[in-house]
């Protein structure tokens, strides 16, 4: 299988999660069966809410199937796709033609008829394309050319026509059935007889529809297995779906506890699928999230030393003066050479300079204990260190700290023409609050160039 969204391998803890779901449905089936012509209350805002929430997260979940279908290349969700955008069109006819919704007997000339037909090719399609989704699964799996292989025209990618080919037939076949159901109700048989619509349960139509839900119930347990979380909401999705159409002809009536109990059966089909996907969208921009901040991480890394870099270095300075200005603090900083580094790279090679300055960083960085200071490599071999808060006493006692940790390396360094193993010199800078970055650098700096001149190894404040 592609990668993609809905190809995330089910744990054992995600497969006893939907099959706990699955037999809760299947416990709530078995308990309302025997009471389902059970009559209650009429509730006239029952109706527009359920088949809104049924519109709109059907909608997402097709949106969702049509937009990934193109990037994995898998046919079948185009077909699931249609699947979801067929239910929700023909709901949206639903809430045309109900009785006692948007008019007394529903918009568009529909009839006493209209609502309960619409209802059986609504979830007699709904399986019907979840059916054609999981034979063309098949298909795929065994290597076989999908069915409507359209789009040949090199200037429009063949994965949208087909996306837009099955949107178009869906639409279609939607104002089909909403134009059968209201301007040619005559010619159906009718079933439903006042407020009952017992027959249904006996007729052709209803038995159709059983079938069609079982069937597709049977293939996506059979062609799928439960391996991904896709899997696992599709199942619940036609688990749901033959609930709500076992209940729905069992109770034989509007406005009944099995009537009642189908509809939120259908807002549980609508929504289990669009649950998977939502979950993968919020893993997903968490994972873009903590990748987005490990690569800014890296960015102000330097390789060689594992201290932070000049980039890095320069925006810490910036906010540690302008943190110092507001607090009325004073701002350490120390400018660290490598002594005679180049005489080193010339005589062991740039390997083992290499490794130097990574020994010679790690000693810097022991050497500090606050985790507001901030060590970083200022180019070539030469380090910083920032203090913020800090004045000149301690911030000379940092670098002594610094000076002997370098020392105690004992790296041999035989062509220095002062010391037998690598030292460093350091220069001091303490700010005031409100100084500028410039001075201090230069402050900074020049106490570096102090300590050089005066023999190297050794600590010189500004």
């Amino acid at each position: 299988m592609r990668e993609g969204f809905g190809t995330e391998i089910a744990s054992a803890r995600h497969r006893l999660i939907y099959f706990a779901i699955a037999a809760g449905l299947c416990a709530v089936c078995l308990l309302t069966f025997f009471r389902a012509d059970l009559p209650l209350n009429q509730l006239p805002a029952f109706i527009p809410a359920y088949i809104s929430a049924v519109i709109v997260t059907e909608l997402i979940t097709a949106y969702l199937l049509f937009a990934h279908a193109p990037l994995s290349r898998r046919f079948d969700l185009l077909w699931l796709g249609g699947a979801y955008l067929f239910s929700s069109a023909l709901a949206i006819g639903q809430l045309t033609v109900f009785p006692g919704v948007l008019a007394s007997h529903g918009l568009f000339g529909a009839g006493p008829q209209s609502a309960v037909w619409l209802w059986v090719l609504w979830h007699g399609g709904f399986p019907a394309l979840i059916v054609a989704a999981m034979i063309l699964r098949q298909r795929e799996a065994r290597g076989a050319r999908p069915f409507l292989r359209l789009g040949r025209l090199r200037f429009i990618r063949p994965q949208r026509i087909h996306a837009a080919f099955m949107i178009g037939c869906i639409i279609t076949l939607a104002i089909l059935c909403e134009m059968l159901v209201t301007r040619f109700q005559a010619v159906l048989p009718p079933l439903i007889h006042g407020r009952s619509y017992a027959d249904l349960m006996h007729s052709a139509p209803g038995r159709i529809v059983l079938a069609l839900n079982l069937v597709a119930l049977a293939l996506v347990l059979r062609v799928t297995r439960c391996r991904s979380l896709l899997d696992l909401g599709l199942g619940i999705a036609v688990l749901a779906s033959t609930v709500d159409a076992i209940l729905t002809l069992k109770a034989g009536a509007r406005f009944s506890l099995g009537w009642y109990m189908a509809r939120v059966g259908s807002v549980i089909s609508a929504v289990s699928v669009l649950i998977v996907f939502l979950r993968e969208v919020t893993l997903l921009h968490a994972r873009v999230i903590r990748l987005n901040e490990r690569l800014a991480e890296q960015a102000a890394i330097d390789v060689t030393t594992e201290l932070f870099n000049r980039r890095h270095f320069n925006r810490q300075l910036h906010v540690a003066l302008r943190d110092a200005a507001r607090r009325q603090e004073p701002t350490g900083l120390l400018l660290i050479d490598v002594d005679h580094f180049k005489l080193f790279n010339d005589h062991y090679g740039h390997l083992a300079g290499d490794d130097c300055l990574h020994q010679v960083a790690q000693a810097i960085a022991a050497a500090i204990r606050r985790p507001t200071d901030v060590a970083a490599r200022y180019g070539g071999e030469e380090f910083a260190v920032i203090l913020p808060g800090t004045g000149l006493d301690g911030t000379q006692h940092l670098a002594q700290r610094v000076l002997a940790g370098v020392r105690d390396l004992g790296l041999g360094h035989m062509a220095s023409p002062t010391a037998a193993t690598v030292t460093v010199s350091i220069g001091v800078g303490t700010a005031a609050p409100g100084a500028r970055f410039e001075d201090l650098i230069r402050a900074a700096d020049g106490a570096l160039y102090s300590a050089k001149r005066a023999g190297r190894n050794r600590v010189a404040a500004a």
